[in-house]
This record gives structure tokens, sequence and C-alpha cells, in this order.
């Protein structure tokens, strides 16, 4: 291929890829540059947590979004980011039944990309913790690329993996079982661990659950030792099946 025909054919491929959008651009540009090595005292978390008419990103919506903010392993009460959300289908009568909030409260909600955007701005640079926080994301990422052509770049932390290794159990559900089944419910957890009690199916009370189940976890993980991220990340997939 001489110059000239390398020169246009890159030429064309960058006219051929789509621009990111701004919203996502700026939350890219933040998350950029992390140290897997970096202490997790060094660094900020945001809990989030989500509401959703079902399981299946593809046919079920997001009613409810809400985070709080850790700096290290403290959690900042006062700095969280809630909001409900106008979902662009219908709300099944028995997921209404389960998280509370009726067809009026979310008609006047916000719409998936509006909030995404907010959240997006809360986490900033910070990581994602969360429970199950793969069901999560995969609503979260299916709105951004719907909305803003890519996926969120923060990196996650599952809560319910750091729990299954604390409590040194592999997950293996035979016979169509689940992490709820197994024990490893939010609710659960904190009982069992004797964290602060929440209002189960509330965006923002699990969230703020969530960051109590992250900090205690954290903590014993590290066996007094400083952990890094790369270490607490380790810890959470060693123990996943």
């Amino acid at each position: 291929m001489t110059f000239l025909a390398g020169l246009l054919a890159r030429l064309g491929r960058r006219a051929s890829r789509p621009e990111v959008h701004p919203v996502l651009a700026a939350h890219q540009a933040v998350q950029a540059g992390r140290d897997p090595r970096a202490l997790l005292h060094e660094l900020e978390f945001v809990a989030v947590d989500t509401e959703l008419t079902g399981f299946d990103p593809r046919r079920d919506a997001v009613v409810s979004v809400a985070a709080v903010r850790l700096r290290g392993l403290s959690i900042m009460a006062g700095e969280t980011y809630a909001t409900l959300v106008r979902p662009d289908r219908d709300v099944p009568r028995n997921s209404s039944l389960i998280h509370r909030l009726t067809a009026a409260e979310l008609d006047a909600a916000p719409t998936m990309a509006e909030a995404l955007a907010g959240l997006l701005d809360f986490i900033g640079g910070a990581v994602i913790v969360g429970h199950h926080v793969d069901l999560d994301m995969a609503f979260l990422n299916a709105a951004a690329v719907k909305a803003y052509g890519g996926e969120l770049a923060a990196p996650c932390i599952d809560t319910l993996r750091l729990a299954m290794a604390y409590e040194n159990k592999r997950l293996t559900l035979e016979g169509g079982g689940s992490p709820e089944q197994a024990g490893y419910t939010l609710t659960a957890l904190c009982r069992r661990l004797g964290l602060p009690a929440f209002a189960a199916h509330d965006a923002r009370h699990d969230a703020l659950a969530a960051a109590y189940l992250f900090v205690y976890l954290a903590r014993k993980l590290g066996r007094g030792r400083p952990l890094t991220l790369a270490g607490l990340w380790r810890a959470g997939r060693l123990w996943w099946m």
C-alpha cells in the first residue's frame, strides 16, 4: 500500500467513526489514568443501585437510580444522587408492587438519558460499587449506548462477589438457583453481618446499604493491611464461578 493510499484509508476510517457524545466523553476523561495499585483509602467510590421493571435490559426499564459517595472507606451520607426515571414502556403491575412506584410518579420523572447524565456527573472519577452490580450495569450501559453511543468507563466492584470471598464460599448454583436463594441478598447479608438495616427495593436505601456492606467487606478482606484496588478486584473474582 502506498503512503497516499494508507493516508486515505486512515482518513476514511476516522470519518466513519461516530463522534463521542460530550456527556460520555467527559465521563471517559475523568475516568482515565487510574492506577490499579492505588490504596483504597486514596480512592473515591460511588455505591449505585437501580430499581427495574424486570431483569432483561432489552425488554425492561429502569424506574429509579440512586448513588452515594465514599471517600476512601468512609461513607459521605450527605453526598447522594437519586432520581425517579420515566420508562419508555408500560410498567408491569407485579414490578410496581415491588418498588412501590406509581405510573403518575414515573410520568413526571426525567428520561433515562437525563437521569444517566446526572448520574455520570455525580460519579465523576469514582469507582462504581454495587450489589449484584452486573445487573445494574447491564441496564446503565444499554441506556448509555442508546443515548450516548458507548458504555460507561468506570470500573465496578461487586459486593456480592466480595461477600462470597469473605465467607470463603463459591457460588455454585445448580438447578437454576440464584444468589438470592443462596442467602446473599443485600438485606440478608446486612442482617447476617450486623450492618444497618434499610428498606429493601428502594434505590436510595439499597445504595446506602451497599456502601455499608462494601466498607465492611473491604476492611475485613484487607485483614488489617492496606488493600489496593487490584487486590480487592482479585478477591472478588477469585470466588465467582
